[in-house]
């Protein structure tokens, strides 16, 4: 069943690209001029970069959607570095409001995970407890969206507050990337940029993309190797290990983002953080 929603999940993603990229190629001397008019009228406004933080902050918290974009448009916006500021202020205090309002609410009770789930979740937190501060920037450096990585370390009971915000604070400064590609993105679509310019600046930002995409997938990879190590080195190690096959942080987003069901505070399951006997 869980197989099915995720082919049906890739599959629906799919096509609204396809769809995006589609309207994108047919209307985009439209899209673009449209863009380029907001941006301008928002750049003129005196209190538009603190709208964008705003915006950005939102997103933070899951379950929204759209913070990749949000950062972007900044850049495009203000450029780079003019856009930096405003983001990552934006990711920050969005970390800080979403860790508040996980906790608050406690959202652990209204997870509730299958016994081979659990296990998973209990190697993560394990993983997390003896790798410590460094495994937690590895997490947050890694190419998982800050929202869903925002929810994976509010509800672990192993990470302080303190922990959470050091981090949240040194890992903000990700957000750069989509600020930068966001300006390039602007010099790109500019009408009044030289033929020879724009096949320059769209040779630059393709190579760069490329190697931004490397580098966060190799931060993926190092990653879930590292979560396995620590996991090995628990008591659940090697039988978790066996069973696993070294996805555990791609598990444990899974577990996360719909690998669980939603039940009533009152129902009296389990928390994610005890683990089933």
């Amino acid at each position: 069943m869980l197989q099915k929603r995720s082919l049906f999940t890739i599959g629906a993603g799919i096509i609204a690209a396809v769809m995006v990229i589609a309207t994108f190629a047919i209307y985009r001397a439209t899209i673009m001029d449209l863009i380029q008019s907001v941006a301008v009228e928002l750049r003129t406004q005196p209190y538009s970069s603190l709208l964008l933080t705003l915006l950005i902050i939102v997103t933070s918290v899951p379950p929204m959607i759209g913070f990749t974009f949000a950062s972007t448009l900044t850049g495009f916006i203000y450029g780079c570095p003019g856009g930096i500021f405003p983001a990552q202020v934006g990711a920050f205090v969005g970390a800080i409001v979403a860790y508040g309002l996980i906790k608050k609410y406690n959202f652990n009770r209204f997870i509730k995970l299958s016994p081979s789930k659990q296990e998973k979740y209990t190697a993560i937190q394990e993983a997390i407890e003896q790798g410590g501060f460094k495994m937690i920037m590895l997490i947050r450096l890694s190419p998982i969206p800050w929202p869903i990585q925002n929810m994976l370390l509010s509800i672990l009971p192993t990470i302080s507050t303190q922990q959470f915000v050091l981090a949240s604070f040194l890992s903000s400064f990700k957000v750069s990337m989509e600020v930068w590609i966001g300006s390039q993105l602007a010099d790109i679509s500019n009408p009044n940029l030289p033929p020879s310019a724009h096949r320059v600046a769209m040779m630059v930002m393709g190579v760069s993309v490329f190697i931004l995409v490397a580098v966060a997938w190799w931060l993926y990879r190092l990653t879930m190797q590292k979560v396995n190590e620590m996991a090995a080195a628990g008591h659940l190690g090697e039988k978790y290990n066996h069973r696993s096959g070294g996805n555990e942080l791609h598990d444990m987003v899974s577990v996360v983002t719909h690998g669980s069901s939603v039940s009533s505070p009152s129902s009296g399951n389990q928390s994610p953080s005890k683990k089933q006997e």
